[in-house]
């Protein structure tokens, strides 16, 4: 069922029959993947993906992205609430859209996905997509932003300037997990929430905003500004509301009462700026944002890299200032290829001194042949906080993927 699903998938967008599938790029990919410690028992689970991509330029002013993927889910989740065998499948669109382009203009409409910031994982202007939280810890931001309708123009201007605009007219929340999300181990929200409130599709809920980037000498920099719904649910109580603490609040009633959680999707400004630059073999980032009206009033950060042959090291620190008080969050980040990049190296750590938390990620990759590779990964977290990586404490986990290119 699952690969007759991808195949009308791609045979919508790039043709029918065979040839779809030998114009289309893509992989298949089969994880497994073990939480120990996530409830009252282990979390295990074997999670499959099919992804076809095709890109056709019509003409010379118009480029078809085309693209979707279906996830599927087996899993034993009886220690994070579930019932015997969990299973799940989802079938969804990638990048899916039409691009007209000129040498001084381009407009983009469809579902798509768009990167603010300059920082690495942790970037404070970028609002505009949401993201799956459990295939963030599990592989990084790149792969955890999910796709948002939208329409996005771009006036590319004299000296290296760009001024880009972006509407979007539906609300998409982010997920803690595409899949079985009420068992998944990732999952920061608890039970079902039955009063949800999602904005519904208005005049009223269009989410939207506008980046301006240019050059001085050999600095890159940029502005920005967003209007839009926090991703992530803020979890509330009739006439008591918690802190949304980063990516989602576990809900914590006033003492003996009765009030059902209710799960709300804020209204936030954010105004942004960034700048990158090079001096000699270091790169050097930037990043602040303020988010009007909100709780998280600021967050900022810099950040240092280096690339060199086969490896590429950086490091950023990332300083936030709410209601609570003032927080810092560490990053590090190293990647390093081998035997003609056919073995890689990534690590990525996180560390927050004040609440005494971190994340550390390690993966391995190993090509068997041209188009397959083995990767193997180990997740660890310490220490216990309401941020986000406070709340992700005992979900350490290890993984191991095969994926086959096509």
């Amino acid at each position: 069922m699952v690969t007759v699903a991808l195949g009308l998938c791609v045979s919508v967008a790039c043709g029918s029959g065979s040839a779809a599938f030998a114009q289309a790029d893509g992989h298949v990919s089969a994880l497994v993947d073990s939480v120990p410690e996530a409830g009252e028992a282990a979390v295990t689970e074997l999670r499959m993906r099919i992804f076809a991509e095709r890109v056709q330029d019509v003409g010379g002013r118009l480029r078809l992205n085309l693209s979707a993927y279906v996830d599927g889910l087996v899993a034993d989740r009886t220690g994070t609430g579930g019932r015997g065998a969990a299973s799940d499948a989802v079938v969804r669109p990638g990048d899916l859209y039409a691009e007209v382009y000129t040498r001084r203009f381009d407009l983009r409409i469809g579902a798509s996905r768009l990167v603010w910031g300059r920082l690495d994982e942790l970037q404070p202007t970028d609002v505009v997509n949401p993201v799956d939280l459990t295939r963030f810890v599990l592989e990084g931001r790149t792969e955890a932003r999910l796709p948002v309708a939208l329409a996005r123009a771009r006036v590319f201007l004299p000296g290296s300037s760009t001024l880009e605009g972006v509407i979007v007219p539906a609300f998409r929340a982010s997920r803690f997990d595409q899949l079985d999300e009420q068992t998944s181990p990732f999952n920061l929200a608890g039970p079902v929430i039955a009063d949800r409130r999602e904005p519904p599709v208005a005049w009223k809920n269009l989410q939207g905003g506008a980046r301006f980037t240019s050059t001085a000498g050999r600095v890159d920099w940029g502005v920005s500004a967003y209007r839009g719904f926090r991703s992530f649910p803020v979890i509330t109580a009739v006439g008591r509301a918690t802190t949304p603490h980063g990516a989602g609040a576990v809900w914590a009633p006033a003492s003996g009462s009765p009030d059902a959680p209710i799960a709300l999707f804020p209204r936030f400004t954010m105004l942004g700026a960034d700048f990158e630059t090079v001096r000699g073999a270091w790169g050097m980032r930037g990043e602040v944002a303020t988010f009007l009206d909100d709780p998280r009033a600021f967050e900022g950060g810099a950040g240092l890299d280096r690339r060199a042959g086969d490896y590429r090291v950086a490091a950023n620190v990332l300083v936030s200032r709410d209601d609570q008080g003032t927080d810092a969050t560490l990053i590090a980040a190293a990647e390093r290829s081998f035997a003609r990049e056919t073995r890689t190296l990534r690590l990525f750590a996180a560390y927050d001194p004040v609440d005494a938390t971190s994340f550390v990620r390690g993966i391995a990759a190993v090509s068997l042949r041209d188009d397959v590779w083995v990767e193997g990964s180990v997740g660890l977290f310490t220490g216990a906080s309401a941020e986000t990586l406070g709340q992700l404490s005992n979900r350490d986990f290890v993984y191991a993927r095969l994926k086959v290119f096509f």
